[in-house]
């Protein structure tokens, strides 16, 4: 897919989002942005040392995968500066997610000026579904201005 929208704006949030602290999540690119929209895309490595049991990656890696691209698409419709605060957060685990290729996909359904209404996905390399969530979140203005 082609990114939609602001070039600045991709070019800032994609910087911003390969670092600190998704590194840790195992970010290894940012598939698709959408600043008009509010749609956003990555793909993560899942890794042996996520797993508990049997190679199933734990929850809190899948829950964080989701989270994180609600933000990023969040970020990418109401700006590079804005913090995005979860305030609630739901997930649905529907199948097992393995060592591999994750890829997750949010959207923002509705916000406004300090509220966002999100829904995000989580998909393995082959496109099953792995996980759902919607959040709440807060929305923190200015933020990140330097």
């Amino acid at each position: 897919m082609k990114d939609i929208g602001n070039k600045d704006t991709i070019a800032r949030l994609k910087t911003m989002f390969l670092g600190y602290p998704q590194s840790t999540l195992g970010i290894d690119e940012v598939l698709f942005l959408d600043t008009t929209n509010g749609i956003a895309s990555a793909k993560y490595i899942a890794k042996e040392e996520m797993c508990h049991s049997g190679g199933i990656v734990q929850g809190g890696f899948v829950t964080g995968w989701i989270d994180a691209i609600m933000a990023l698409a969040c970020m990418a419709k109401c700006g590079p500066d804005v913090l995005v605060l979860t305030l609630e957060i739901k997930i649905s685990f529907l199948n097992s997610a393995e060592v591999g290729e994750i890829i997750s996909t949010a959207k923002v359904i509705k916000n406004t000026k300090s509220i966002a209404f999100l829904e995000g996905k989580i998909e393995d390399a082959n496109g099953s579904l792995i996980a759902k969530g919607t959040c709440t979140a807060k929305l923190k203005h200015n933020f990140y201005k330097n």
